[in-house]
């Protein structure tokens, strides 16, 4: 195919609250506000997405522009808050598709991945593309994460392959339905209740996860069959793309990354 034409959807929601790790660092404003090397933390993922080579147009969500004092050199869309992080990006989503009917594709990211580069997104794009999904969801292995970010402390999880962290960029093709997307939220919102996960993959399934048995192909197929799509799990080089901002010494770790990058 040509090169695909893209949109993406930054989800800027969040607004951590006392007790939360950012709580003394926010106060109140919103995670995608911190201020990063002279810039809001959203400001560098947005500016990583639009300089892709396939990124044609950028949705922000969950953030009002004025109140948060953004300005960017280039058309932004925007739209609001719906209250949860699967609501805003299935917003994000259902935006896109109706205002762009000929995307090739969506990508849906977080605020908080500050240190994404152009040249990242663009590698992300090109590895979805050489596969006909209707879903991509990258994931780290253990070694690239470290490597790349000592002591960033991911979340993994460990499968027959190894150790994976999810990163924090997703890319929907236009083949995403209504239905599927449904879907895909309630596994998300169940992902912390065993019994409720056990419920939707099966308990086999999970015994295996949490015995360590479990491959990547047997997860994505297991996956599919209950969203009844067709996903891929896309073990991914970049480190970059999973390295978000959930606790203080987590944002020293990208403040001081992109610091060096400005120098």
């Amino acid at each position: 195919m040509s090169s695909p034409s893209i949109v993406a959807f930054v989800s800027a929601g969040g607004v951590p609250h006392e007790g939360d790790p950012l709580y003394e660092i926010t106060q109140g404003r919103p995670k995608a506000l911190i201020p990063i090397a002279g810039k809001a933390m959203i400001h560098h993922v947005v500016e990583a997405l639009a300089g892709s080579r396939y990124v044609e147009h950028i949705i922000i969500g969950a953030l009002d522009p004025a109140d948060a004092g953004l300005s960017f050199p280039f058309p932004i869309g925007y739209i609001p808050d719906t209250g949860s992080l699967m609501g805003n990006a299935e917003a994000g989503f259902a935006y896109a598709m109706e205002h762009y009917p000929d995307l090739d594709g969506v990508l849906l990211s977080s605020s908080d991945v500050p240190t994404i580069t152009p040249e990242i997104v663009d590698a992300l794009v090109e590895a979805c593309f050489r596969t006909d999904h209707d879903l991509y969801y990258p994931i780290i292995e253990r070694s690239v994460m470290e490597g790349r970010f000592p002591g960033s402390r991911r979340s993994y999880v460990r499968l027959k392959e190894g150790e994976f962290a999810g990163g924090d960029i997703f890319l929907a093709r236009p083949t995403l339905t209504l239905s599927h997307r449904r879907k895909l939220r309630e596994l998300t919102e169940t992902r912390k209740n065993a019994l409720q996960m056990a419920r939707i993959i099966g308990l086999k399934m999970l015994l295996k996860l949490l015995l360590h048995r479990l491959s990547l192909a047997e997860a994505e197929e297991r996956v599919n069959q209950v969203l009844s799509l067709r996903g891929r799990a896309l073990p991914f080089p970049y480190a970059e793309v999973g390295m978000d901002v959930d606790k203080p010494f987590q944002l020293d770790i990208v403040r001081a990354d992109l610091e060096a990058r400005a120098r």
